[in-house]
């Protein structure tokens, strides 16, 4: 039981990391987007494959032409992720405690969550 309560705290606290490092990089995205002048703003419409290939680079500017749009997408997306690795760290934590029937949902669930995943990326 004791050990339970272990995961609970910790799924807890990556929860609030993925909402706090979210909300930092949307609150540094409209900060940015304030300070630069309207005619500077992109006309380009990227796709969310070209967003991820450029973030995974470390490149601001790459698809977007502007580091606003960015870190605000950024943002969006570790918002987003904070989900899918919440039922990570559930079948992990299921699979601690011996929880087949649960941790082979998760499994299903995580697996979904790929699929969705990766679909979105074509």
């Amino acid at each position: 039981m004791e050990q339970v309560r272990i995961y609970e705290r910790r799924i807890g606290r990556l929860l609030r990391l993925g909402v706090i490092t979210s909300s930092l990089l949307m609150a540094a995205g409209l900060l940015l987007a304030a300070l630069q002048p309207a005619e500077t703003a992109s006309e380009l419409s990227p796709t969310l494959k070209q967003l991820l290939l450029g973030l995974a680079a470390g490149e601001l500017n790459s698809a977007s032409g502007s580091p606003a749009f960015t870190l605000l997408f950024a943002g969006l997306l570790v918002l987003m992720l904070t989900p899918f690795l919440r039922v990570l760290a559930a079948l992990f934590a299921f699979l601690a405690e011996k929880d087949w029937r649960f941790a082979g949902v998760a499994t299903l669930v995580f697996l979904i969550l790929v699929g969705q995943l990766i679909y979105s990326l074509q």
